[in-house]
C-alpha cells in the first residue's frame, strides 16, 4: 500500500493538473486581446502624427536650442537686434556668467513644442547662443527698430522666436497667489502690459544720475530694474531646479545690498553682443598657434 506522503504528493498532483489544453484561453481573453489591439492602433496612430511624448520632446530641442546668431558691429545697445542678458559676476555650481533662458516644462509641451504665453525664465550656464536664450529689446511703442538704447528708459525684453510667431516678453507680474510671498516669478507672456517693462541703470549709483539719458555700450555693467515694482532683475544661485536642459537658477525681481546700500552680484547684468564670441574665437586660435 501506499504510504501517507505518497497519497498527499498524488492528491497534489490531481490538485493542481491541468484542466484544460494549452490552446484554451481562460478568463476575459476576449476583452484583454481588444484592449491590447487598441493600445497598439493607438500608439501607431500617435507615432504616424508626431504626437509621442517623445517625438514632442525632441521637436522642442530641435526649435528651442537651434543655433542663432548676434549682432556685430554695434558699438552702442539697439533696439531690435539680438542680444544675451547675461550675469557675468553670478556663480552657481561651478558655473559663472548666467544667461537669461526661457524654459518649457512637461506641460507646455503637451500643448506646443515652442514657447508660448506663460513659459518661466531661468538663469542657464549654456552660454552659446540659442533660440531659448536670445532677446532684443524693443520700444513701448514698437517704433525705435535701430535706434540706441539710453539709460532710465522703458524697454521691453522679447525673445527671439515663439510657438505661432507672436511676440513673446519678459514679464514679472506682482502676484500673490502663487508665490505665497516669495520671489516674485518671471515669466514670458504674450501681453506687452505695464508689468513688462524694464530700465537699465549704471551700476553705480553714484553715477546715475550722471549718465541717465545717456547710451551705453555692450558688456557695460548695469543694473535691469522692473519698472512696475522698483525691484532689480536678479539671479538667485542658491534657488536651482531642474529643466529638460539641466539645472538652473531662478530668475526674479529682487534688489539685493550690501551693508553699504550697494547692489551686489545678483543684480548685475551684460548685454552680450556677437562681437565677444569674435574676440573669444580670436583669441583661442591664437592661443593654439
Amino acid at each position: 500500500m501506499a504510504s501517507k506522503q505518497e497519497q498527499e504528493e498524488r492528491e497534489l498532483a490531481f490538485k493542481n493538473r491541468i484542466i484544460y489544453s494549452l490552446p484554451v484561453k481562460l478568463g476575459f481573453w476576449i476583452d484583454e486581446f481588444a484592449l491590447r489591439e487598441d493600445r497598439i492602433f493607438f500608439m501607431e496612430y500617435k507615432k504616424q502624427h508626431c504626437e509621442l511624448y517623445k517625438q514632442k520632446t525632441r521637436k522642442m530641442y530641435r526649435n528651442v536650442l537651434r543655433s542663432t546668431s548676434l549682432v556685430v558691429d554695434a558699438p552702442y545697445v539697439l533696439f531690435g537686434v539680438n542680444y544675451q542678458l547675461r550675469a557675468p559676476d553670478v556663480i552657481s555650481n561651478n558655473a559663472k556668467s548666467l544667461c537669461i533662458s526661457g524654459v518649457m516644462d512637461e506641460r507646455d509641451i503637451l500643448t506646443a513644442q515652442h514657447f508660448q504665453h506663460g513659459c518661466t525664465i531661468s538663469a542657464s550656464p549654456h552660454r552659446t547662443p540659442v533660440v531659448r536664450n536670445t532677446f532684443m529689446l524693443r520700444g513701448p511703442d514698437f517704433n525705435k527698430v535701430g535706434k540706441q538704447v539710453v539709460y532710465g528708459e522703458n524697454v521691453l525684453m522679447q525673445i527671439i522666436e515663439t510657438h505661432d510667431q507672436k511676440p513673446l516678453f519678459v514679464q514679472c507680474e506682482n502676484m500673490t497667489t502663487d508665490t505665497c510671498g516669495g520671489h516674485l516669478p518671471v515669466r514670458l507672456t504674450k501681453s506687452p502690459d505695464a508689468y513688462c517693462r524694464f530700465k537699465f541703470f549704471h551700476w553705480n549709483p553714484q553715477k546715475r544720475r550722471k549718465t541717465m539719458g545717456t547710451t551705453f555700450k555692450p558688456e557695460t555693467r548695469v543694473i535691469i530694474q522692473h519698472t512696475a515694482s522698483g525691484r532689480n532683475l536678479a539671479v538667485i544661485p542658491k534657488m536651482r531646479f531642474p529643466t529638460f536642459y539641466g539645472t538652473e537658477c531662478m530668475v526674479t525681481c529682487q534688489t539685493f545690498q550690501d551693508s553699504h546700500k550697494l547692489e551686489t552680484a545678483e543684480n548685475f547684468w551684460h548685454v552680450i553682443s556677437g562681437d565677444t564670441y569674435i574676440r573669444k574665437e580670436k583669441g583661442s586660435n591664437a592661443a593654439r598657434k
